[in-house]
């Protein structure tokens, strides 16, 4: 009953503050301008993200309130995603307002992570595709650390399309939450199950033609919290299939990520440098409309969630080794794709 009154909570909050801060965005003019690597073509208010954000959190701190018990014990842990949520969202918004250069966002991406870590937030084994796990020991702070970002910078990579990076995210948030609830993990499936349903409630107002974008502050919110239960849930869970679910599902996002970053470093370039070949970019050149191109990105993101969930049940190897080569297999395929461009 909590989950389903958190879901209608953060959907109602968000549908309620999104046309706010649509009207301050406009009022303001915060906007996200077109530019040669920008596919939209006029001025768009940027301040979606806030909304989304607002109600994620209100909801947390809401629900908590009224079911006390139910979370006992996990008042630190709401804590410390407050805290590191509202870090991420402060030079979010910064960065909406100012274009904030990449060191300034990348050392508070590294500081939230750091309150993650903290407060007790740690990814401290990997599957192994021999079986079993891995032990990450002494490595396991600066992988956190560098997981944390990597998801944050993927989600707001990945938002370049109308609706894209909100409807993903709820792919994602929405997998996390059937694999938490499978698991026993209440707070991560709060967690999602709010996220679902505070971006559920923005997304009317992003999908093309989108009224609103989430902006730098939303996509990297949104990054933050899907992190967040990904590194709880390897921190409270033996699974192996704790990290992989999550990995799978976020695969769009992770493979553009990976792919961006090898592209530009090979070109001698900054692997922050903005360009127009990630893979929504791609779709819409081989001739996919912009409602095709999201639409099909939102299918491969529910096949891979599927999968994940199903492979979940059979040999641990299996399912190492298939996502692992699935995820390697369209790195592989996009990047030709990109290089037939050149």
């Amino acid at each position: 009953m909590h989950y389903l009154t958190a879901f209608f909570i953060a959907a109602v909050l968000s549908l309620l503050l999104t046309p706010l801060a649509l009207y301050v965005s406009v009022k303001g003019k915060v906007f996200d301008r077109p530019g040669l690597r920008k596919i939209h073509q006029k001025a768009m208010p940027c301040l979606g993200g806030a909304a989304v954000a607002v109600a994620v959190l209100i909801t947390i701190w809401l629900i908590k309130s009224l079911w006390p018990g139910i979370f006992h014990g996990w008042a630190g842990k709401f804590t410390t995603i407050t805290f590191g949520g509202l870090l991420i969202l402060g030079v979010g918004l910064y960065d909406d307002l100012k274009n904030a250069s990449v060191g300034l966002r990348l050392v508070f991406q590294f500081a939230a992570a750091g309150i993650l870590i903290a407060g007790g937030f740690c990814v401290t084994i990997l599957p192994s595709p021999l079986g079993g796990v891995f032990e990450l020991g002494l490595f396991s702070i600066p992988f956190t650390a560098l997981w944390i970002v990597f998801i944050i910078n993927a989600i707001n990579f990945i938002d370049g399309l109308d609706g894209l990076a909100a409807g993903i995210s709820i792919i994602v948030a929405a997998t996390i939450f059937v694999s938490a609830e499978a698991s026993g993990e209440g707070l991560i499936g709060l967690l999602a199950i709010v996220t679902v349903g505070a971006l559920l409630g923005f997304l009317p107002f992003n999908f093309h033609p989108a009224r609103i974008f989430l902006g730098d502050s939303g996509a990297t919110f949104i990054g933050f919290i899907l992190a967040a239960m990904t590194t709880l849930g390897t921190m409270k869970s033996i699974a192996t299939v704790a990290l992989l679910i999550p990995i799978a599902a976020l695969g769009v996002p992770i493979v553009d990520t990976f792919s961006a970053v090898l592209r530009r470093t090979w070109r001698g370039q900054m692997f922050y440098r903005a360009d127009k070949e990630h893979v929504h970019h791609t779709l819409l050149t081989l001739g996919f409309s912009h409602q095709g191109a999201v639409m099909f990105l939102y299918g491969i993101t529910v096949f891979l969630a599927i999968l994940a969930m199903l492979l979940s049940l059979a040999d641990r190897r299996l399912v190492s080794i298939l996502v692992g080569l699935f995820l390697i297999l369209a790195w592989i395929f996009f990047n030709k794709w990109q290089k037939g461009r050149d």
